[in-house]
Parts: structure tokens; sequence; C-alpha cells
């Protein structure tokens, strides 16, 4: 008769398992960890899906500011062209005011000078 040197029955073992049982109520347990890891999963998948939110805000976020600092920019050019023009308006009224005030000046100029010059052609010598 052949008897086995271990038994199943006779072995009695005083270590439990490294991985824990299946009991629920230790904190340690199977059951525990597994609600420990599917709670991580569930805040990784969470914060991934805030990860992504933040990237597309990020880049919408950068195309506005991209578009704003092209309008700054044309309004900017738009600004300096319309001082250009401004400042181009007042020296053409500068310059037309001058224009006149010479043609006013030479008119009565010569309306004033016209009997010095009668004068003068009679009474200068004749060579």
């Amino acid at each position: 008769m052949h008897v086995p040197i271990e038994s199943t029955d006779n072995m009695e073992s005083g270590s439990s398992s490294p991985f824990g049982s299946s009991d629920s109520s230790s904190p340690y347990g199977q059951t525990a960890l597994q609600t420990a890891w599917d709670k991580l999963y569930r805040a990784r998948a969470i914060l991934e899906a805030e990860q992504a939110h933040l990237r597309d805000d990020r880049i919408a976020l950068q195309g506005e500011v991209e578009s704003l600092e092209m309008r700054e920019r044309s309004v900017a050019a738009r600004e300096t062209r319309i001082r250009q023009l401004e400042l181009q308006a007042v020296l053409d009224l500068q310059e037309q005011d001058e224009r006149e005030e010479r043609e006013s000046q030479s008119t009565l100029s010569k309306l004033t000078r016209a009997p010095f010059e009668i004068a003068r052609s009679v009474f200068k010598p004749k060579k």
C-alpha cells in the first residue's frame, strides 16, 4: 500500500496566502483591493478626460489669442494710416491757406505798389 507523503487532510498551514483570502470583511481583502483599483482606474479616466478638455480649451484659447493679436495689428495699422491721412489733410490746409495768403498779398501788393511803379517809370531818366 502506498501512502502519500503529504496528504491534504493532514496538512495544516500556519501562514496565510500572500494575496489574501476572498474574505470581503478584511480591509485588505480581494474585493477591497479590486474596489481600490476600480477607483484608481475611474480617477485616472476622469483625469485624462479633464486633461483632454484642458488641452482643447488651451488650443481654442490660443486660436482666440492669435486672432486677437492679428486684429490688434490691423487696428494699429489702420490707426497709423488714419493718423497719416489726418496729418496730410492738415498740411494740405496749411499749404492752401499759405497759397491764398500769398495770392491776396500779391494782389494787395500790386494795387498798392502800382502808383509807385507808374511814377518810377515816368520819372526814370531815359538813357
